[in-house]
């Protein structure tokens, strides 16, 4: 007795105890995988890019400042401060708040009996017919002020939110922010025509964190209720539809179970392995079952071993090249997206195993009744049958024309595949419809651009910042940068000398001290002044690092990359060889991170593709098998990316996953088709290539296409997901599917056809 008799006979009830045991075990451990809320697993930063930004916290503290942006009717009129002052103070209370900083608490330095002496900004207290007047005087006066706590048309206030620093603890800020925007649904209706809108990274990652939640109530199930319609579609039968979704559900439970065992957490890379394991998880299951159709009619009950001892070559390379592709994902210095490379594959073997334990069982349990194929007659069967024939006579008949047309529009895509640009841009990855982007847009629009770069400065020899040469350079600095269309404000220490320097002169508007000794005086009057936190937040207190906040309107990775480095530039130009510039920052590290992301995943494609390809070639033991499968599995990831640049959809970190993730899956079809036409030709030496193909064709040709229909429809369900990326990840790499079924019925078969032209006697 064979292995497969007794694993369907005498084993199979220990088996599938055994398969529910440790599914129960696992999924008890997937069920509980939690959100990365902090998204450390995103971050691919340098030890030297961490061992700056650590230094900059230390010494600035967070520079992951909140804005909560209040657009009012009159924000300077008494309504409108009595609404900063609850703000500000309620927020203030929230657990994790540092300080806030708005029009309600900020000073204002003015000219005393013994010089520049501290009040508050805003008069007190708030009422009075002639307050607003007031109160807009005193904005004027302070003009730094504006698009950092004020829009310019004086419409919008802001409270500034600066984050504690509590490293080892990122569950306080998911806290904080559910206090922040309970307090903000609180306030908000009370007030007609107040609008508060919040931004920030903090927000973002909240607001990624709970995304992710949604997309995976969302996602999952509509995965399976696709994935079991394209299933009852194709087979018509019971059978058909709850024996691939079992290996699927088990792959997926085992895989999750094992990612949760291991301590990971989702993020928004990782939580694409629930729905894209459900997909690439059926696919063997499919085939097995397709098969164990047709040749039930010849074989009975002997249908179930021929099956397994047929397609087990096949399947099993299919699945390796698959997690080959998934693999060269581990090539990415970031950890989640080397996370979700290995637990694919991983989930990939894992779906082998149960396909090739749970189908054999599942069908030797069915009832003789129902493991009989439908009348090949019938009118599904039929259209399939006639669009199989029809291509199959293209191939043969036309494989020139086929040929040409493939390689037109492949060059097509080639030319537009230079205008594809890499860029990541968070906010923009959200839908016009989310109420973060939107708010992110607003305050971007109303005050100061939603991203900020930090730089660094201080002098190689470790000497004070105080000399006019260095105010005077940091002047030139700060107009070079704001000549930046992407610049929207620039802070640092020169707002605070400008505003003593303003009081001490009677209020002479911007202005900074020029001479040595008044710069000396009016760092003096910082030191000894009482608001110590303002002045840490732009220079140390032995003057020897101070900080420029560069604000910027929102831009993509890659306009932030080349930004960035033109600032660089003119910093070293202006500042010379005696200071060390350093830049640094929560976003900087995010768009360096996100470039990285990309050019690694470009790289670790082209690895992917050589080995696939080398690992055919191998096994097949065939150079014309290597030759003829790199056109029909590379061609569609091509067009794929000549779609993209004509579509203008950016490279992300999303959107690079679809090389590694499709071209693993895309051979599988080479693999069967291939496979199938070696079995026709040494079934029948004697006949001709082109009757071969046409066997093979109409013979395989089902079971690719329901297949690839299956996944196709499978990857279009993450169309429901939340992230642009994910969206078009999972549209994109539909459409490669369906690329890369056309090319193995037509474009594989023309190759094979006319490769046995021009080397007759050699071909096969």
């Amino acid at each position: 007795m064979s292995a497969i008799d007794v694993l369907v006979t005498r084993a199979r009830g220990p088996v599938l105890a055994l398969v529910a045991l440790i599914t129960a075990l696992l999924g008890f451990f997937a069920a509980r995988v939690p959100v990365d809320v902090d998204n450390e697993s995103m971050k691919t930063q340098t030890r030297e890019q961490l061992d700056t930004y650590d230094e900059f916290r230390r010494i600035f503290g967070s520079d992951e400042d909140l804005v909560l942006a209040v657009n009012h009717p009159h924000p300077l009129a008494p309504a409108g401060v009595r609404l900063l002052d609850a703000l500000g103070a309620r927020v203030e209370a929230i657990d994790g708040v540092r300080r806030v900083y708005s029009l309600s608490n900020a000073i204002e330095l003015v000219p005393g009996p013994d010089g520049a002496e501290e009040r508050a900004l805003l008069p007190r207290p708030a009422e009075g017919s002639d307050y607003e007047g007031r109160a807009l005087a005193a904005v004027e006066r302070n003009p730094e002020l504006t698009g950092f706590l004020v829009s310019s048309d004086r419409r919008t206030a802001a409270v500034v939110i600066e984050i504690e620093l509590r490293p080892g603890d990122d569950r306080y800020r998911v806290r904080m922010m559910n206090d922040v925007r309970n307090l903000m649904s609180e306030l908000a209706p009370e007030r007609s025509g107040t609008r508060l809108h919040l931004t920030g990274i903090d927000a973002q990652k909240y607001e990624v964190t709970r995304l992710l939640g949604r997309d995976q109530v969302v996602l999952i199930p509509a995965a399976v209720i696709a994935l079991a319609f394209m299933l009852a579609l194709s087979f018509r039968q019971v059978a058909g539809v709850v024996l691939p979704l079992a290996v699927t559900g088990v792959s997926v439970l085992w895989t999750l179970g094992l990612y949760g065992v291991s301590g990971h957490s989702l993020n928004p890379i990782t939580s694409l392995l629930p729905p894209v394991l459900m997909i690439l998880s059926v696919s063997t299951s499919v085939h097995l079952y397709e098969h164990w159709r047709r040749r039930r009619a010849e074989l009975g009950e002997r249908a179930i071993a021929a099956t397994l001892r047929e397609l087990r070559f096949p399947c099993s390379l299919t699945s390796i090249t698959t997690a080959m592709g998934m693999l060269s994902l581990t090539l990415s210095d970031t950890p989640a997206v080397r996370v979700f490379g290995l637990f694919s594959a991983l989930g990939v073997m894992i779906s082998l195993l149960m396909s090739f334990v749970l189908v054999p069982i599942g069908l030797s349990l069915l009832p003789s009744s129902t493991r009989e194929v439908p009348a090949r007659g019938s009118e599904e069967r039929e259209r399939l049958s006639v669009l199989l024939e029809g291509a199959a006579g293209l191939s043969t008949r036309h494989p020139v024309a086929i040929i040409c047309i493939a390689f037109a529009v492949t060059a097509v895509a080639v030319a537009g595949i230079p205008r594809i640009q890499n860029n990541t841009d968070l906010v923009g990855f959200l839908k016009p419809s989310s109420l973060l982007r939107q708010d992110s847009l607003f305050v971007d629009e109303n005050l100061s651009g939603i991203n900020t770069l930090e730089i660094m400065l201080s002098r190689d020899d470790g000497e004070v910042l105080s000399s006019a040469d260095t105010i005077r350079r940091l002047e030139t600095f700060r107009a070079a940068l704001l000549a930046h269309e992407e610049v929207s404000s620039a802070q640092s220490v020169l707002d605070l000398l400008s505003a003593i320097h303003r009081a001490e002169s009677a209020g002479r508007g911007w202005s900074i001290p020029r001479d040595e000794e008044e710069i000396l005086y009016s760092l003096d009057l910082l030191e000894a002044a009482g608001d110590a936190d303002l002045i840490r937040r732009v220079m140390d207190s032995g003057f020897a690092h101070t900080r420029v906040r560069v604000q910027i309107h929102s831009i993509g990775s890659a306009a932030a990359a080349e930004l960035e480095d033109r600032l660089m530039g003119e910093a070293r130009e202006i500042f010379g060889v005696d200071y060390a510039i350093e830049v640094t920052g929560a976003f900087h590290q995010m768009a360096r991170d996100s470039n990285r992301i990309v050019r690694n995943q470009v790289e670790s494609f082209s690895l992917a593709l050589g080995l696939v390809i080398l690992t055919i070639g191998l096994i097949f033991r065939s150079p014309r098998v290597l030759v003829l499968s790199i056109f029909p599995n590379v061609v569609p990831l091509i067009w794929t990316a000549g779609l993209m640049a004509y579509l203008g959809i950016d490279l992300s970190t999303g959107t690079t996953m679809i090389a590694s993730v499709v071209i693993g899956i895309a051979v599988d079809d080479t693999i069967h088709y291939l496979t199938r036409y070696r079995r026709e030709c040494a079934r029948n030496p004697s006949r001709s290539c082109s009757a071969s193909v046409v066997a093979t064709t109409t013979g395989i040709g089902r079971a690719l296409v329901i297949s690839s229909l299956v996944l196709v429809v499978g990857f279009w369900v993450g169309a429901l997901g939340s992230f642009l990326p994910t969206i078009y990840f999972s549209l994109l790499t539909g459409v490669t599917m369906i690329s890369a079924l056309l090319c193995d019925l037509l474009v594989l078969p023309a190759s094979l056809v006319l490769w046995d032209r021009f080397t007759p006697g050699r071909a096969r």
